[in-house]
């Protein structure tokens, strides 16, 4: 039962984007999916109230991460965090119950510079409850014929973080979907998603077989 935390300690990322777009993915594919929104703001949990998504999703404080993250397991196949930067305990808290954590990136600097930052975080929870978490890092908003890009791939990778291939491109349908509640109702956004999974799923096969 995979747990997912989406997490940086750099705000305005697209941590929500992913979280809600990952979600109904799942639910799409039939899978059962809840999520669990550690921002103060309730960005996720807003997003997703609408019922007609069929995705619970509970905010909780920082020092119920842990409680909440097993509860949910018991009951979903499929249980992502997004995870609030400002809030250090609970970012730890969060990647230290996560088996996979993803990372948002955008095409900036200070994007890659905090995207190393919270690889060190991974790293040090992973040292805290011994096993290795797996992770790596997604391009958000991108422009994908800019040769910035190319350029912040090139950068994450020469800092030693993974990065997916698959990315996160500036789509007007996001903007929408944040009105209308339906992270995926545009085919291009469940393309986009469905080849973030599909990575995301391959890396955690590689690792465990």
């Amino acid at each position: 039962m995979p747990v997912i935390a989406i997490a940086t300690t750099k705000g305005g990322s697209g941590k929500t984007t992913l979280a809600a777009g990952l979600a109904d993915l799942l639910r799409r594919q039939g899978r059962s999916v809840e999520c669990i929104d550690t921002d103060p703001n309730r960005n996720l949990h807003d997003w997703l109230s609408d019922p007609r998504n069929g995705i619970p999703c509970t905010p909780v404080e920082e020092e119920a991460v842990i409680d909440s993250v097993a509860g949910a397991v018991e009951r979903s196949e499929y249980v992502l965090i997004d995870v609030a930067g400002a809030l250090q305990r609970g970012m730890l808290y969060a990647i230290s119950a996560a088996d996979f954590v993803l990372i948002p990136c955008k095409t900036d600097r200070k994007d890659v510079v905090e995207a190393v930052r919270t690889q060190e975080l991974i790293e040090s929870a992973g040292k805290m409850v011994r096993r290795k978490i797996l992770h790596a890092a997604v391009l958000t908003q991108v422009n994908r014929r800019a040769q910035v890009t190319g350029h912040t791939r090139a950068q994450l990778e020469v800092m030693g973080v993974p990065v997916l291939s698959a990315d996160l491109p500036a789509r007007t349908a996001y903007q929408q979907a944040s009105w209308n509640g339906a992270p995926l109702a545009a085919a291009e956004a469940r393309e986009d998603f469905g080849a973030i999974a599909a990575d995301v799923a391959s890396l955690m096969e590689a690792e465990h077989g």
